[in-house]
């Protein structure tokens, strides 16, 4: 047996011929020594070189692969059947796209169907973060391109992206009222664009901004909604893209004028462009809105307030005519004014800028929100309240001499030597200090109405309050009273404070408004009618100021005799029949003092009142007057031709 195996060990070192004999020799050697050692229990079974896998490693392999496709299987399972809902809505999500449809805004026309504020197309160029390329180099690449075809820069767009607070799937506006020829060759390079969206939208316009610019402060204007704004009205539908209502009408009646949205279903590709409508739901167009205003006559007032305001070389003024029936304002001017088509589209920083730091305030709506020392035209309010407390009647006479001394402080009439006898007419006529000290303060033996019933009578008459007119950022006026002095100033309460308050004077302070509401109250016997400036918007019924019809007519004589005998008496000559009240207010040593008038017309049966003030404009006789003689001249021409 050793023989053998030597043989084959030797053989091993030969040629390649004696290999194949000695291999098929070694078989046999095999087979012969296995027989030898008697393994006879493997029987007939044929034996395999290389070492066999243990049954336990089997059946564990085995066992591990099992548990890995039962995971598999599992989790396949899982989200098929129970997050199902979930990973189908994502990918309808990146599938489906769902676009607003911008509701139509509502057109707002004066009182005759004149247009004032209507829509025209513009372009605007939307991103969606989530649809740009997600390679930051090629994103930049993309906004760069859009930033020079829009002739904006890449910062600009970038700033916009960032600072909006949206979603990535919410589509941002980066470019507004993009022109034609910008929007056109930004159309052309839109296939290679991915995130970018070119729409047509509305524009806002106000054809008459132009020539009559004082209708800016009564329509406002509409931007880009804020953050701040975007916040509050998320709930309500808003989306960061949407414009609102910021200033006048357009900011009052925004949930009327706005309307509701609507929604298109869209199946887009990879890179977000539609390429198919799947579902509409039509947006329901804003309200249009009628207002109150007649154009032609808001025209006129502006015209006659600029001639006026040339005439007494003053910059600033503001003028109301105002329904005494029912408070509706046929035209309101404030000037200086400003072009509000300038807000629609893009807004220029710099113009913006300009218009915000302009000491002149051309964005400040004087007529309501302006708050002024009323002079004289407080009188007939004071009238009334002394002849309704019993202080006098018609037919009470004061002496007037010039003025009054009280200790060491003289308090003056405005004419050297005064008035000589004076009754309640005369003393509104001619505007006489020294009447109203009486009524108002009282003198020596003669007991007046003091500051309670003076303060009383004044907010019986709407001074110190907002009327509640339906513009925002009406002011309220101050009234000062006896307790407010103590507490704001820490000073009591002198005999010339009640004065002062007598005559218009120290703290009281009004707004043009208050005065055209104090005229109506005055022309219409006793109905404090609320002014309002879109048609429908009426209060049901206006408060009621209580008082004797004598006391009414004795008021209204005085105010017709200003026409015809007293300071109003260049309106003598104007074809309908004026009652008025002029006005010289102080309010500063150093500036020279505010013009007023108020009146109204026809005396016998009043329909409109009429309030100027020219800031500064020194005496209201001699240029608020004219101008509220143009008014009713243009007024009465108009009433005539409807």
């Amino acid at each position: 047996m050793k023989q053998n195996s030597d043989d084959v060990f030797r053989l091993q070192n030969q040629g390649s011929g004696a290999l194949r004999v000695d291999v098929e020799h070694a078989e046999v050697i095999r087979h012969e020594i296995l027989f030898e050692e008697d393994v006879g229990t493997l029987g007939d079974a044929r034996v395999f070189v290389g070492a066999g896998i243990p049954s336990h490693r089997l059946l564990l392999s085995f066992g591990f692969a099992c548990l890995v496709l039962g995971v598999l299987f599992g989790k396949a399972a899982w989200m098929q059947v129970v997050e199902g809902d979930t990973y189908r809505a994502r990918a309808d999500d990146n599938r489906f796209r769902t676009e607003i449809i911008p509701a139509r805004r509502g057109i707002i026309r004066d009182r005759n169907g004149e247009v004032l504020a209507e829509n025209i197309p513009a372009f605007h160029v939307r991103m969606r973060e989530a649809d740009l390329p997600r390679d930051p180099e090629e994103r930049s690449d993309t906004i760069a391109l859009v930033a020079r075809i829009v002739g904006f820069t890449s910062d600009d767009i970038e700033h916009t992206l960032s600072s909006t607070g949206t979603k990535p799937d919410e589509w941002v506006e980066v470019a507004r009222d993009v022109s034609y020829e910008r929007a056109l060759a930004l159309q052309v390079k839109l296939p290679e664009l991915s995130g970018v969206s070119l729409i047509i939208a509305a524009k806002r316009q106000y054809p008459f901004s132009d020539t009559i610019p004082s209708l800016s402060h009564v329509l406002g204007y509409v931007g880009a909604i804020s953050p701040e704004e975007y916040a509050e009205k998320r709930s309500d539908g808003y989306r960061r893209t949407d414009e609102i209502g910021k200033t006048g009408i357009e900011r009052s009646y925004e949930e009327l004028l706005r309307g509701m949205l609507g929604e298109r279903r869209l199946e887009v590709d990879s890179l977000g462009r539609p390429r198919a409508v799947v579902g509409d739901v039509a947006p329901s167009d804003g309200t249009d809105v009628d207002l109150t205003i007649d154009i032609r006559l808001q025209r006129s007032v502006e015209e006659a307030l600029r001639r006026g305001m040339e005439k007494a070389k003053v910059t600033r003024a503001s003028a109301i005519v105002m329904d005494v029936r029912d408070g509706s304002i046929l035209s309101v001017v404030s000037l200086p004014a400003y072009d509000n088509n300038m807000f629609a589209g893009r807004v220029s920083s710099t113009l913006y800028g300009e218009l915000v730091s302009n000491e002149q305030r051309p964005l400040f709506p004087r007529a309501w929100a302006g708050q002024f020392p009323s002079g004289s035209t407080i009188k007939p309010l004071i009238a009334l309240a002394g002849l309704q407390e019993g202080i006098i009647t018609p037919n009470t006479t004061v002496l007037s001499v010039g003025g009054i001394r009280v200790g060491p402080w003289f308090f003056p009439d405005w004419a050297a030597g005064g008035h000589g006898p004076t009754n309640v007419r005369r003393a509104i006529a001619w505007s006489v200090n020294t009447f109203f000290y009486y009524v108002g303060g009282g003198y020596e033996q003669f007991h007046g109405l003091g500051v309670d019933r003076l303060t009383f009578w004044m907010r019986a008459f709407g001074l110190g309050s907002a009327s509640g007119i339906d513009v925002p950022g009406e002011a309220a006026g101050h009234v000062p009273s006896m307790e407010w002095k103590e507490q704001v100033k820490g000073e009591r309460w002198y005999i010339g404070d009640t004065y002062n308050l007598s005559i218009g004077q120290g703290d009281l302070l009004v707004t043009p408004l208050q005065m055209a509401r104090l005229t109506a109250v005055i022309a219409n016997g006793g109905n404090l009618v609320l002014p309002y400036i879109v048609r429908g918007a009426q209060p049901a019924e206006p408060e009621r100021v209580n008082a004797e019809s004598s006391a009414w007519t004795a008021v209204r004589l005085g105010m017709r005799d200003t026409v015809t005998l007293g300071s109003g008496r260049a309106l003598a000559g104007l074809p309908v029949p004026v009652a008025g009240k002029t006005g010289t207010a102080q309010w500063r040593n150093d500036r020279s003092n505010h013009a007023w008038f108020i009146g109204y017309a026809p005396f016998d049966q009043p329909e409109i009142a009429v309030v100027v003030l020219l800031e500064e404009g020194n005496e209201g006789s001699t240029y608020a007057v004219p101008v509220a003689g143009d008014i009713f001249r243009a007024w009465y021409a108009l009433r005539g031709s409807r």
